[in-house]
């Protein structure tokens, strides 16, 4: 089996440098040069859903109404976008991912066309996501550089989409490095520890565009801007984007399309084998077992972890996969079919399913109304059931360690912030854990995971 060039690129691999084409002459500046090498490679992101829309005449009809917007960059041939996971999946008061369509768009100057893109992966702690352009290849993409040997006042190019105006650039000098930031993102604040610190301009739709240096290489993903202040932007550096991209976006297991449960490890030493299967995923209800060594998928061979996750992040939810598999010298064809993404949290991780909801607080004369999050399910033989959970029960707050609360909790109003709290290393595993309200009673439980990547 090929391996996918991004994952190699994501391990360290050096690409060729962009050559300058012969038409420069001196009336290009260096800001045109870079537009020139890096702006094919960037698309601009539109997200839309349809609604009921009242028109003049007073009827009502649905129409496609746009819900966000941003900037991505492709840094593999074969379609693949790096862009901020505020971007690529928004919070948007419910709605769910199914009813937003995700497009992108390049450049007028560079062909103009549009394509339907698809969420591969995010990772909410470092705001990046992976999307994949669903189109025939090959499509343009930038060379990812390096962030460790920045200077401090060299020249640095912004693309992006500011206010919907696709396509715009700007420029300004690098002004910092590591800088530790709580910048805007949509509905709340993200808090940073590592960004670039740029005076070129970067404002709303921006965002997940490249910040580029003179070269047209990339050195960072731009995120935000810090509203209290006039020309400061933030860029996350291109040497976290390559960490994030190995560590976590290029993990089939976060595949935002499907769950298989299993997870594989393998390396030079060692075969390609399984190196865990969920006891409720529809991996082990097929009869896969911790040590298969792993010979094919869908009757492609594959001796590595990168070549297989590779295989596994083209595939959706509802599709059967074929693994070949060696079990004590005995091979055998193994068919699954891959189950929904949202079983992976609620599912396989937390036991339980959650929905927003809102309660009555008694606070001073009148009582106020609080958004909160109430258990609709509680699966059987799940860490929920152990622990006595209920449906119809109100989860309050998340324990966890350090800085990041007081007193010990952290207060949930979504499920994505729960199972990121979980997964998270200043999760409270081994103590109380969760806070609970049933009717008029409040009480403290500990959840303990059965997810064998739990903790991982």
């Amino acid at each position: 089996m090929v391996v996918l060039p991004l994952l190699a690129l994501a391990l360290g691999s050096q690409l060729a440098s962009v050559q300058e084409p012969s038409e420069f002459n001196e009336r290009w500046t260096q800001e045109a040069k870079v537009y020139r090498l890096a702006g094919p490679s960037v698309v601009s992101i539109n997200l839309s859903t349809v609604r009921r829309v009242r028109h003049s005449n007073g009827r009502y009809r649905n129409a496609e109404v746009a819900v966000g917007q941003g900037t991505g960059v492709v840094i593999d041939a074969e379609g693949f976008v790096i862009t901020n996971a505020h971007v690529a999946v928004p919070d948007l008061e419910g709605l769910p991912m199914e009813a937003i369509k995700m497009e992108v768009a390049f450049a007028t100057e560079f062909g103009g066309k549009k394509y339907p893109v698809e969420v591969l992966t995010y990772d909410r702690e470092q705001d990046l996501a992976l999307l994949k352009i669903v189109g025939p290849g090959p499509f343009p993409a930038v060379v990812l550089g390096s962030s460790s040997d920045l200077i401090i006042g060299e020249k640095v190019i912004a693309i992006g989409a500011p206010f919907g105006n696709s396509h715009s650039i700007t420029s300004g000098i690098l002004s910092g490095k590591h800088r530790k930031v709580t910048v805007n993102i949509r509905r709340g604040v993200h808090t940073f520890v590592d960004l670039l610190q740029t005076d070129a301009a970067i404002n709303p739709g921006n965002s997940g565009g490249p910040l580029l240096n003179v070269y047209g290489h990339l050195i960072g993903i731009n995120v935000a801007t810090n509203e209290r202040a006039d020309g400061l932007g933030f860029a996350i550096p291109a040497d976290k984007v390559r960490e994030t991209l190995a560590n976590s976006l290029l993990d089939f297991g976060r595949s935002q399309r499907f769950w298989s449960g299993l997870s594989v490890e393998g390396s030079n030493a060692l075969a390609l084998q399984l190196k865990s299967v969920h006891p409720r995923g529809p991996a082990a209800a097929a009869g896969l077992q911790v040590g298969d060594q792993i010979l094919s998928v869908d009757g492609i061979a594959v001796t590595s972890a990168a070549g297989f996750s590779a295989a596994m992040l083209k595939k959706s939810s509802g599709q059967e996969l074929v693994l070949e598999v060696n079990r004590q010298g005995k091979h055998e064809e193994i068919q699954f079919a891959l189950m929904k993404p949202k079983g992976r949290d609620g599912f396989a991780l937390l036991g339980f399913e959650l929905a927003r909801d809102s309660i009555l607080v008694r606070g001073g004369f009148f009582p106020e109304r609080e958004n909160v999050l109430r258990i609709i399910e509680v699966y059987a033989d799940s860490p929920a059931a152990a622990l006595g959970l209920r449906p119809d029960d109100v989860l309050i707050a998340v324990g966890v360690k350090g800085a990041r609360s007081s007193n010990g909790w952290v207060r949930v109003r979504r499920m994505e912030e729960v199972v990121s709290l979980i997964r998270s290393p200043d999760f409270r595993a081994d103590e109380e854990n969760l806070w609970i309200v049933r009717g008029k009673d409040s009480f403290y439980g500990q959840l303990i995971p059965d997810d064998p990547e739990f903790g991982d």
